[in-house]
C-alpha cells in the first residue's frame, strides 16, 4: 500500500489557505508517514493540481476536478474513472451523506469513511430519509473501515445502521505554526491581551455559533470583574434567508451590538480576521476561550486553542464530547444557561491552581493524541487489518 486519495465530498470550494484545512493537514501527515497523498478537492473553475509537500520521495497534492452540483450534493465524473482511481491503493471518503461517498465504495473495493456531522447537515430533511433507505445498508457492507470524528457522530451513526465504527477524532496540523514570527499587527492584539484579562472566542459571528450568547455571557461575567474584556475574531455572515431579504453579513454584527448596554459594549473588540498561523499568539494569552455552538462537527479552533494554552469552555458538540472528558479537560455544558457559563469563566479568572491544571492537561492530550500524524496512523492501522 503507498497511494492514498482523501476525498472532500461535498461541492464546495475550497480555499487551501483558509483557517486549518483539514484536508491539507491528513495528506501532509500520510506523506510523513510514508505514502503518496492526493487531496481531491472540487472546483467550478480550471483543473488544477497543487503540490502541497514532497518528504523523502513521497509527494503529497492537492487536486482540484471539475463536478456538477445539484442541492448540496454532486458528482465528479472524472475522479470515478477506472484510469483514475487505478493510480490509488486506497480512498478514504469524508462524509457518509455525499453521494461521492457511495460511489467510490462501489467503484473501488478499498474504499473507507471519514464522517464528521452528528445531525443532517448537508442534506434537506426529506432528502435525508431517501439517502438513507437508499445508500446505508449498501455503504455500511462496501466501505471497508468507517471512522468517524466524534463519540456524537459515531452515535448519530449506529442510529443509521452502521456498525464496526471507530472513533478516530480530529487531528492539528502543527506544521502550520512552525516557524511563524508574531506579525505588527496581531502583536498589537498580544500587547492588549497582555494589558488586561481578555475572553477570546475565534470562528464565523453568525446565528449557529450562538455570538448573542457570547456577549450574554460576558456582560454576566463584565458584572463580577469589570477590567475583563471580550475579543471576538471572525466575520459576521447572515443566514442565506437574510440574505435573500436584503440583509448584509456585516448588519447581523452590528444588529447585535447596537442592542448591548455601553458599558459592555466598549469592552468588546471585534476583529475581522487574523491570520490562521498567526492565531498560536493570541490563544496562549487568553484567560478564556469561549465556544458555544449550536451545531459544531468537531471544533477545529478548539484544538487549536487547547493546543496553545487557553482554557476552553463550550457547548456539547462534536470536539468536546471527545477532547472534554472530565472538568480536568475544560468545561463543556449541554444547556445554554448564562449563569453556569458565567461562573465557569471566572473559575478560570479567579482560580490559577485549577485553571493551570486544564491547560497543560490540554496541551499534552492535544500532542499525544490530536495531532494529524496520530490520527492518520490509527486510519492506517485499521485499514491494514
Amino acid at each position: 500500500m503507498k497511494n492514498i486519495l482523501f476525498v472532500r465530498s461535498t461541492p464546495y470550494n475550497e480555499d487551501l489557505n483558509g483557517y486549518n484545512v483539514q484536508g491539507v493537514g491528513v495528506a501532509k501527515a500520510f506523506c510523513r508517514l510514508g505514502y503518496n497523498c492526493d487531496y481531491l478537492n472540487y472546483t467550478s473553475k480550471e483543473e488544477r493540481i497543487v503540490d502541497l509537500c514532497e518528504i523523502n520521495g513521497n509527494k503529497a497534492r492537492a487536486i482540484y476536478m471539475k463536478r456538477i452540483r445539484f442541492f448540496r450534493t454532486g458528482i465528479c465524473t472524472g475522479a470515478l474513472k477506472k484510469e483514475f482511481l487505478d493510480n490509488y491503493d486506497v480512498v478514504i471518503c469524508r462524509e457518509y451523506n455525499q453521494l461521492m461517498t457511495h460511489l467510490f465504495a462501489k467503484k473501488h473495493s478499498n474504499t473507507s469513511m471519514y464522517s464528521g456531522p452528528y445531525w443532517n447537515m448537508f442534506m434537506l430533511p426529506f432528502m435525508s430519509g431517501v439517502y438513507d433507505a437508499l445508500y446505508n445498508r449498501k455503504m455500511n457492507k462496501e466501505l471497508k473501515c468507517k471512522f468517524v470524528k466524534s463519540q456524537m457522530a459515531k452515535e448519530f451513526l449506529e442510529a443509521k445502521g452502521y456498525t464496526d465504527l471507530v472513533d478516530v477524532g480530529v487531528g492539528l496540523d502543527t506544521t502550520r505554526f512552525e516557524g511563524v514570527e508574531c506579525s505588527e499587527s496581531t502583536q498589537k492584539i498580544v500587547d492588549y491581551m497582555k494589558a488586561n484579562r481578555c475572553i477570546l472566542y475565534v470562528g464565523k459571528l453568525d446565528a449557529n455559533k450562538n455570538i448573542q450568547f457570547v456577549i450574554d455571557v460576558f456582560a454576566k461575567v463584565k458584572k463580577e470583574e469589570p477590567d475583563v474584556k471580550l475579543i471576538l475574531i471572525g466575520k459576521s455572515k447572515q443566514s442565506w434567508q437574510k440574505q435573500l431579504m436584503g440583509k448584509k453579513n456585516e448588519s447581523f454584527y452590528n444588529e447585535l451590538i447596537e442592542k448591548v448596554p455601553e458599558d459592555v459594549r466598549n469592552s468588546i473588540w471585534h476583529i475581522q480576521r487574523v491570520e490562521n498561523p498567526q492565531l498560536q499568539f493570541v490563544y496562549s494569552n487568553a484567560k478564556a476561550f469561549i465556544l458555544p455552538s449550536i451545531h459544531e462537527i468537531f471544533g477545529m479552533v478548539m484544538l487549536e486553542a487547547m493546543y496553545f494554552g487557553a482554557p476552553v469552555i463550550t457547548s456539547r458538540n462534536g470536539g468536546s464530547s471527545t477532547l472534554i472528558k472530565s472538568e480536568k479537560y475544560g468545561q463543556s455544558y449541554a444547556e445554554y444557561d448564562t449563569e453556569k457559563w458565567a461562573q465557569g469563566i471566572l473559575k478560570y479568572l479567579n482560580d490559577e491552581e485549577y485553571t493551570t491544571e486544564v491547560v497543560n492537561n490540554c496541551k499534552a492530550n492535544i500532542r499525544e493524541n490530536y495531532t494529524w500524524d496520530i490520527i492518520c496512523k490509527k486510519m492506517i492501522d485499521h485499514i491494514e487489518k
